[in-house]
């Protein structure tokens, strides 16, 4: 019995070791610290909105990825009121062509909705989805720039003709489309892509 008791607590103490030795690495290593920072801060200055795309699908495992880094935004009062439509057969494409004219020949693409049925409202006659949507966008964005795949937020489509076209359920109010797959060669940013206000301009200490 000792001998198990043993085995038993070195399999405790065994991880917790492993986790201080990687905070100590840490703190003797600035940095690895910032390391997670400039990562994110080269992903997020170097996305664009691609506006030419290849034919090229996007593979399965990414799409699940780019949806998983939908689940993990946060939401009000963690309501996660979103529905997400992945648009890719032809049909759904041509059906996306109809209700927006910016889907740049992308062979796929998402519709962005959320559900009355579980938003977190904010008055009468108001509630968080929209913003709720955007957020969860924002984070699909990034990871499919992540993984080397272009996007391209679109708020110009007519939601009645996507709820009616897609046969959505009156619960689902959609919000935004999102266009995405393999840049195309020709796709480049666009000229104002790295124009940008001067910080004291947009940001005011109170």
């Amino acid at each position: 019995m000792k001998k198990y008791a043993i085995i038993t607590l070195l399999a405790l103490l065994l991880p917790l070791c492993a986790c201080n030795e990687q905070k100590n690495e840490q703190k003797n290593n600035p940095d690895m610290e910032t390391t997670a920072k400039n990562d994110f801060m080269t992903l997020a200055a170097g996305r664009y909105s691609v506006r030419h795309f290849a034919s090229k699908p996007v593979e399965q495992e990414k799409i699940d990825l780019i949806l998983e880094a939908g689940k993990l935004a946060p939401t009000a009062v963690n309501s996660q009121p979103q529905m997400i439509y992945v648009l890719r057969s032809e049909d759904a494409m041509a059906k996306a062509n109809q209700v927006s004219p910016c889907m740049y020949g992308a062979p796929q693409a998402f519709l962005f909705c959320y559900d009355d049925n579980r938003v977190c409202r904010r008055g009468p006659n108001d509630n968080y989805g929209d913003i709720d949507v955007t957020i969860v966008l924002t984070h699909m964005m990034l990871e499919a720039y992540n993984l080397g795949l272009g996007t391209c937020p679109v708020g110009a489509f007519n939601a009645d003709e996507a709820c009616r076209l897609f046969e959505l359920p009156e619960n689902i109010h959609p919000i935004l489309m999102m266009p995405f797959g393999y840049p195309a060669p020709a796709a480049k940013p666009s000229e104002s892509h790295t124009k940008y206000r001067k910080m004291d301009e947009m940001v005011e200490y109170k």
